[in-house]
């Protein structure tokens, strides 16, 4: 194993279609400012991952107020458009799933030729003696977070195999409550089962989620888990009702060494 792993963690994209606003934010150009940011990075991270709620077309105005209904089509434009942002960056990307994603589409453009449409996006990602577990918690009609008994069992398997390395998992859903009662009931509803498999492997070093929108950091079981703000607008631990800001769009510059795993948030 090398002595170090550096990588970026963006998550909560939005994105619906050029110069679209969501939240009186133009997502797709602050998508840019935190492609822009990652490439100029220093030393470079070896990879970036996405956290989900990668594309919304289910949350423009026309949409949720019943004037249509939202399509397969408007996900796949809004997909190819998410596409062509990440496609900027210079590093190797890997994306998750969110409650405002669409499996169906979002293989078809992001992963074409893939396995069954309806199939659940994890996978691993092994790269200098570490591996990443990247979840898939999209539980499709709902805000909470799902990940089922044969994910977590697909979980503890790729997590025996890599008994000698250090893991970090990744998944959209916040994995602990942040203390927001509006936010935590959306959380990730069998996050205690994900626990056991956790400490039952013993070699994972940290959970990376996104999904509130808003920067939070805990140690759970020895592990430490957190959430990161969005590229687009922000929550708050101040809004105890739902309430966003304009920004800053942001990132998490996260580095493992010698069993831990570190990070800060960038905001920029």
């Amino acid at each position: 194993m090398t002595s170090e792993l550096r990588f970026v963690h963006f998550t909560d994209t939005h994105i619906v279609g050029p110069g679209v606003r969501l939240r009186e934010v133009e997502t797709c150009a602050t998508l840019e400012r935190v492609v822009d940011a990652v490439n100029e990075l220093r030393p470079r991270p070896a990879f970036v991952v996405v956290g989900g709620d990668l594309v919304s077309p289910d949350v423009v105005p026309e949409v949720t107020e019943g004037l249509r209904q939202v399509t397969d089509a408007d996900y796949e434009a809004a997909y190819a458009l998410l596409r062509s942002h990440l496609d900027r960056l210079t590093v190797p990307y890997h994306v998750l799933m969110g409650n405002h994603d669409r499996r169906g589409p979002f293989r078809r453009v992001m992963v074409p030729g893939s396995a069954l449409e309806t199939e659940r996006h994890r996978y691993v990602v092994d790269v200098d003696g570490y591996r990443i577990c990247a979840l898939d918690s999209l539980d499709p009609g709902k805000k909470p977070g799902w990940l089922g008994e044969e994910q977590l069992a697909w979980l503890r398997d790729r997590l025996r195999e890599a008994a000698d390395r250090d893991v970090v998992i990744a998944v959209h859903h916040h994995a602990v409550p942040i203390g927001l009662a509006r936010l935590d009931e959306q959380m990730l509803m069998d996050a205690d089962a994900l626990w056991a498999v956790i400490a039952e492997a013993g070699n994972v070093r940290g959970v990376l989620c996104g999904h509130v929108h808003l920067q939070h950091e805990e140690v759970r079981d020895g592990v430490p888990v957190v959430t990161t703000p969005s590229t687009c607008f922000q929550s708050s631990k101040l809004f105890k009702e739902k309430q966003y800001l304009a920004g800053p769009p942001a990132l998490r510059l996260v580095t493992c060494r010698a069993g831990e795993m570190t990070s800060e948030v960038v905001s920029l």
